[in-house]
């Protein structure tokens, strides 16, 4: 029983350490958001027009939050697909609540002003923006595939848990991927 109790431990200290790297990208997303906001206003507004830029915006947008996805994939794999749609799932909860919470209770915006940004009818495409960071995680996981994860080698040093005050069996190693460390743990008679 305590051999289970410390293997629940270390996996939960492993999901919390995902997540955490996962929630912190969350920042970088809306740096990305914010700096092609930047960028249209001050560089390609005046040139193309308000529907035209804000639609271009989005496009890059969505290539940006791609690219980013995939490059935090990299450093840190998702470990499965119901893990990289609950990461979507959250940055698209966090992106809604920052857009409109911001938008109305900081800056005033009307309700149906922030709304305009969503009426496809009118030309706006934002509505992609919020389904791409939904769906990134996971179709960055789809695309690289589960070898990601798979290529993961142990590296024979035990892993670490003090902050849990928990000897973690010998049995159990960490895993280094070509890109980095990974906090996850395996047992190595299965591999």
């Amino acid at each position: 029983m305590r051999a289970r109790l410390r293997r629940v431990q270390v996996r939960h200290m492993t999901r919390t350490h995902i997540w955490r790297f996962w929630l912190t990208g969350w920042v970088g997303l809306a740096a990305l958001a914010f700096a092609n906001g930047t960028l249209r206003v001050v560089g390609y507004q005046n040139l193309v027009g308000e529907t035209a830029a804000r639609q271009l915006a989005t496009n890059i947008l969505i290539i940006a939050i791609g690219l980013y996805t995939a490059a935090l994939h990299r450093r840190r794999p998702l470990p499965d697909t119901r893990t990289a749609l609950a990461v979507g799932s959250t940055w698209t909860a966090l992106t809604l609540a920052f857009e409109f919470g911001v938008g109305h209770y900081v800056f005033g915006t009307s309700w149906p002003t922030l709304l305009a940004d969503y009426d496809l009818t009118q030309g706006r495409l934002w509505i992609l923006v919020p389904v791409a960071t939904l769906l990134a995680p996971a179709l960055v996981r789809t695309i690289s595939g589960p070898e990601a994860v798979r290529q993961c080698r142990p590296t024979g040093r035990p892993p670490r848990v003090p902050h849990l005050g928990v000897e973690v069996p010998r049995t159990w190693s960490m895993l280094t991927c070509a890109a980095g460390p990974v906090d996850e743990l395996v047992d190595p008679g299965r591999t």
